[in-house]
């Protein structure tokens, strides 16, 4: 099943919390693989011109990153967003243990102390606060910093120096405060990722290193920090931080979903709180709310090559790619949600008839809605030629009442083995070509004929499927038709609206779930499928 390549999208109240006056803390946390990483080089990414960035990584060197996420290359970005990583990987790697015996303890509090002092120091008119750093160069002198925990810093001799190699806080410091300081006025964006490797890898507290680079940097010098947390439970960090992002990795009828939910971005507005997203092409994907609007004018449908002898196109090509087509001889179930835009459902539907008509096939329809035949009149006959459109296609009405269109033909509605008689319905497209297409929408036939119209149905739809055509049934879950369609159907889709997102999947044969959208183009706007991966 191949799908196409999409452009990673990140929510923008992520980015405007960021980009809004002063210095702002994010806390992004999760499950793993749920994606934290990826969206925090994609803020990297969405901020570059904007902010100067350090990613810090406890966990992957360079190579790594690049061999996870290969897009960063395409990008041709290393030193500017990796720079950081590479020192901050010399700097805390373990000391050799003869190096480690050979430095006396004095000797490396000393060295600390030193370090310290020229990080507190600043040359330039511009400078952050480092009153926390202050406060650590104090617990050294006053022998604050026991035995214990002094162990964890390893020093090596270059040329009668001493070179220190000081764990994870202080070149965290060193590293972020003197690139803040470089950059003012403007702001800076520090990623760390993840604050739970640093607190175990060298014994520090996450909450003192959150505490120390939110007094500093964030509340007084202006610097956006990001926060990589390794867990999506509640923690007593949520409430350091001035944002928190949530990812989530559900279950959802056998099928993954994902969630980014914002808990809270203080000072900024949120107008959706809770999106879907995919992980599709190394990169996140959030999914907007579906929405589609037919146009005033449109160009003239371009049909779709059918997939194979055996299948027909349904004129969507993503939906043809992962479902294959429309089998010739195949009863077809299209699961509408009750949530679904009405206007979804009339862009696919117009797509199917008009893929057919530009084909010369034969369309039968008996529609889930009423239907207004002035504006339908208009697209069709933008879409396809005249002379296929009075030959081709036929809408069924019950309601009595002669609408004048050459497409329309009246059906008694009072019984439906009668209404849908094969020869009667194949004479009207006896200027069609094969294989014909009845798309049924079994909802509005029941509110017609009653619940067991689907039983009233079932010899026309055997002998549509003898000669090689195609019934498409439409029907909602509460349809009393629907386990009938369901259990005969060869096959069987699914959309459904989950918040607000209209997603598409196969229940026979059984795929993930794909996003649904819709590109705008000079003809219908282009359905799209977006892998849920």
């Amino acid at each position: 099943m191949k799908v196409e390549s999409h452009v990673g999208r990140i929510p923008g109240e992520i980015l405007d919390f960021l980009r809004s006056a002063g210095g702002h803390s994010l806390i992004i946390k999760g499950e793993a693989g749920t994606g934290k990483t990826t969206l925090a080089l994609q803020i990297v990414e969405e901020l570059m011109e904007e902010q100067a960035n350090y990613y810090l990584s406890s966990r992957v060197s360079d190579e790594a990153l690049y061999r996870q996420f290969p897009w960063l290359k395409e990008k041709s970005r290393r030193d500017s967003i990796l720079r950081a990583s590479k020192a901050f990987l010399k700097k805390t790697r373990p000391p050799h243990a003869k190096e480690a015996e050979s430095v006396p303890k004095d000797a490396t509090l000393r060295a600390a102390m030193e370090l310290l002092k020229v990080l507190a120091k600043s040359e330039t008119v511009a400078t952050v606060v480092r009153s926390e750093l202050q406060k650590l160069e104090g617990q050294i002198e006053s022998g604050e910093l026991g035995e214990e925990e002094s162990e964890q810093y390893g020093a090596e001799f270059v040329d009668g120096s001493i070179i220190l190699d000081l764990g994870v806080l202080l070149p965290e410091l060193e590293l972020a405060y003197d690139l803040a300081e470089s950059n003012l006025p403007k702001k800076t964006l520090v990623i760390i990722d993840s604050i739970d490797g640093l607190s175990e890898k060298y014994g520090i507290l996450s909450n003192r290193i959150i505490n120390t680079l939110q007094k500093d940097l964030v509340d007084h010098s202006s610097t956006n920090i990001i926060y990589v947390l390794e867990s999506g439970g509640k923690t007593n960090l949520d409430y350091l931080g001035d944002g928190v992002v949530v990812l989530k990795s559900e279950e959802r009828r056998g099928r993954r979903v994902r969630h980014l939910v914002m808990e809270k971005l203080r000072g900024s507005r949120i107008e959706k709180w809770r999106y879907l997203f995919t992980l599709a092409d190394g990169r996140m994907k959030t999914f907007e709310q579906t929405q589609v609007t037919i146009p005033e004018v449109m160009k003239r449908h371009s049909p779709v090559e059918d997939p194979s002898d055996s299948m027909v196109s349904t004129g969507i090509a993503d939906f043809d790619r992962v479902i294959g087509g429309l089998p010739k001889g195949g009863l077809v179930l299209f699961e509408f949600g009750a949530d679904i835009p009405q206007e979804v459902i009339e862009c696919i539907e117009l797509t199917i008839i008009a893929d057919f008509l530009s084909k010369k096939r034969g369309v039968v329809w008996y529609p889930l809605r009423s239907l207004n035949y002035p504006t339908l009149d208009r697209q069709i006959n933008m879409l396809v030629a005249k002379e296929r459109i009075s030959r081709c296609l036929r809408i069924l009405d019950t309601s009595g009442i002669d609408a004048g269109y050459p497409f329309v033909s009246m059906i008694e509605g009072n019984d439906a083995s009668n209404d849908f008689r094969w020869d009667s319905l194949s004479y009207m497209l006896s200027g069609a070509s094969t294989p014909f297409i009845s798309i049924f929408g079994y909802d509005a036939m029941e509110a017609q004929y009653g619940n067991d119209v689907f039983r009233h149905t079932h010899a026309f739809i055997d002998i549509m499927r003898r000669e090689g055509n195609i019934v498409l049934a439409e029907a909602t879950e509460i349809s009393a038709s629907f386990a009938a369609l369901a259990h005969q159907s060869h096959l069987h889709i699914q959309l459904e609206s989950i918040d607000g997102t209209v997603m598409f999947c196969g229940i026979k044969p059984y795929t993930p779930y794909f996003g649904v959208e819709f590109e705008i183009t000079e003809g219908l706007p282009k359905v799209k499928l977006i892998p849920m991966i």
